[in-house]
């Protein structure tokens, strides 16, 4: 059977993101997919919150070749 995240946990992490508290929002991904290994919804969900994290860190000078856009990579 598969188990996905119920409304009460999905509006609590939809909060953290709202509120940009990604750190917490990861936790309680995290914490969700060690109790269900098997719950597709929270492994997309932490990975599109790694994405904006990455996205938002991502530092435009640090790339060697200046040519390119670092977004098109």
């Amino acid at each position: 059977m598969k188990k996905t995240m119920t409304n009460e946990n999905f509006n609590e992490i939809r909060q953290c993101i709202a509120n940009q508290h990604y750190n917490e929002a990861i936790e309680k991904l995290e914490k969700m997919i060690s109790e269900q290994p098997d719950n597709q919804q929270a492994k997309d969900l932490l990975e599109y919150v790694q994405r904006i994290l990455n996205y938002m860190h991502r530092d435009i000078f640090a790339a060697t070749n200046l040519d390119l856009d670092p977004w098109e990579e």
